[in-house]
């Protein structure tokens, strides 16, 4: 991974300078540049909690730069207890192989922040797509979080939070990056070229360790 991550997490291929989530079980791990793969808890049943099993065996792969997205959604129709044990496992998955937790919240940020201070995580757990508001920004921030805007944020919410614990994704809206961070940048009133710098920063900061300790990934690798 030798170009700087501008999108932590987005739907489209092979777009530059971004990370392809792929959902585990659903889609194929990509030909070539970094992705994320995890269980979406709308995938969550007693009939795909194995597939982790091939989450773990794979997750030491060098162009695997974050495990994810994983997480809680009390609107989904997957009971909660099973969502917590899905997650559970892959936060377990992503310390193990020392890779960043992508983190999918809906309704549920009370539960994540209990979970957090019991599993003590040592890899970063990255709230994407964050809407909410300042308030539950910063309790997010307080128990350790990191927070990743889309092009649909809470501009209150943007000019709350430090540079330091901002990165920026597309997801999968029409929007490209340049026009998620040009929207930050409006409604933050931080110049582009500041906010560029230290977001690309944060990002290099967290994602850069696969790309010092491991080699790339020859055509031969793995598929879920």
């Amino acid at each position: 991974m030798n170009e700087t991550i501008r999108d932590i997490h987005t739907h489209r291929p092979g777009t530059p300078g971004s990370i392809l989530n792929v959902r585990l079980g659903r889609g194929a791990i990509p030909d070539a540049g970094p992705y994320s793969l995890g269980l979406h808890p709308w995938d969550v049943s007693p009939a795909t909690i194995h597939l982790l099993d091939l989450l773990d065996g794979i997750c030491d792969d060098p162009r695997l730069a974050a495990v994810g997205e994983a997480g809680l959604d009390r609107l989904c129709h997957v009971p909660l207890p099973l969502q917590l044990e899905a997650f559970a496992r892959q936060a377990s998955i992503a310390d193990r192989c020392r890779k960043p937790l992508i983190v999918h919240n809906v309704r549920c940020s009370a539960e994540l922040m209990a979970l957090r201070r019991q599993l003590r995580p040592c890899v970063p757990w990255i709230i994407h797509g964050f809407r909410g508001k300042p308030q539950l920004a910063r309790q997010l921030l307080s128990h350790g979080f990191l927070l990743s805007l889309g092009a649909r944020f809470n501009p209150a919410t943007a000019r709350a939070l430090p540079l330091d614990t901002l990165l920026t994704e597309t997801d999968e809206d029409a929007a490209t990056i340049d026009q998620v961070r040009d929207s930050i940048a409006s409604a933050t009133g931080i110049p582009r070229t500041r906010l560029d710098t230290a977001v690309d920063a944060n990002a290099s900061a967290i994602f850069g360790i696969t790309a010092q300790t491991h080699a790339p990934l020859g055509s031969g690798g793995q598929r879920p």
